[in-house]
């Protein structure tokens, strides 16, 4: 009996699912998702897949709504096309990362001192969703 409900909760895992740059639409903007250095990925509770061309437009739309979600994906700005969840990241904010959306937002997986401007200030995940939502 546990057994099967263990198969049964697992079953309910969604994998993430590779962004297509250049064919897929940002679920929030409507934007196509065309730069493989930014985008994000939210999976619901109930394994729908929600595409973005930046994690600007994820914490905007987790402000908008109570989406209810089983996980959250970046992509790293130092490894284009490659989703990590956003718990694992680092963020920055700076005019030389241009992304989509305007904020400037470029997320890291372990970055190193070359991927970085210098006096950057990294930013959790948390921490960006503060920043955001307060500028607005």
């Amino acid at each position: 009996m546990i057994g099967i409900i263990v198969g049964l909760l697992a079953s309910c895992q969604t994998e993430p699912e590779p962004i297509a740059f250049g064919k897929d639409q940002c679920h929030y903007c409507k934007m196509s998702i065309a730069d493989p250095k930014f985008g994000a990925e939210l999976i619901t509770d109930k394994g729908r897949i929600y595409k973005y061309d930046a994690t600007e437009c994820v914490v905007n739309q987790l402000a908008e709504e109570s989406t209810r979600y089983q996980m959250l994906l970046a992509v790293a700005h130092n490894n284009p096309k490659q989703l990590y969840p956003m718990d694992s990241l680092v963020f920055v904010i700076s005019p030389e990362f241009r992304s989509p959306m305007g904020a400037n937002l470029a997320a890291f997986y372990r970055p190193t001192t070359q991927d970085l401007p210098s006096n950057t200030q990294l930013l959790s995940w948390n921490e960006v969703r503060l920043l955001l939502k307060n500028r607005k």
